[in-house]
């Protein structure tokens, strides 16, 4: 997306020099899971707000810093759950980044297990062709391990190729969320 049409969708900060996700709640905890009742520092964010963050950090090009404003429309402002409420996003966005890291290592290791067992079986097709006599069951069952071994190695391309670069992807704007700069505004001021 140009930059033209990305600031036509999203205000551009020059002062903070990054694009702002504006974000409307009625209160502070619709930021959060509606099913977690831990400490704002602890909780999930709403799947759908996540969702939201993430598909409007997708449009924003990497090299632009992110800055989410939440705008509180029926509460005051309470410094004090404002600062627990950014403490919380903070560690959401550490705790994804952490879960995507540890799914990645997971994928790398099944992608090494499939590579292996890929090898093990088309080895395995190879010397029952050449040992055993040309029956047409062995020549099945040569076959089959050929087809399943070639099946393994394809599964370790694919999983390597797309489900690592998936998450890494996401991880990348993962750490640009948790680095972003987070504000909050009120509909309701306080009288002097």
């Amino acid at each position: 997306m140009k930059q033209k049409e990305l600031k036509q969708i999203y205000p551009y900060n020059d002062e903070l020099g990054g694009y702002i996700i504006d974000v409307q709640l009625d209160d502070y905890r619709d930021a959060y899971s509606v099913w977690d009742f831990s400490p704002f520092t602890n909780r999930d964010l709403d799947e759908d707000l996540m969702k939201y963050l993430l598909e409007c950090s997708y449009e924003i090009p990497l090299k632009y810093s992110i800055i989410i404003n939440y705008h509180i429309l029926n509460q005051k402002q309470n410094q004090i759950r404002e600062d627990k409420s950014i403490k919380g996003m903070y560690n959401y966005f550490k705790y994804g980044i952490r879960k995507l890291i540890n799914y990645r290592i997971g994928v790398v290791r099944d992608s090494i297990a499939f590579f292996i067992a890929g090898s093990v079986l088309l080895i395995l097709g190879a010397y029952l062709k050449k040992v055993l006599n040309d029956t047409i069951l062995f020549e099945v069952l040569s076959e089959g391990l050929f087809i399943g071994g070639w099946v393994m190695i394809w599964e370790m391309f694919s999983t390597w190729f797309f489900d690592v670069r998936k998450a890494t992807r996401k991880i990348k704007h993962l750490k640009r969320l948790q680095e972003s700069t987070i504000k909050f505004k009120y509909s309701i001021k306080d009288k002097p």
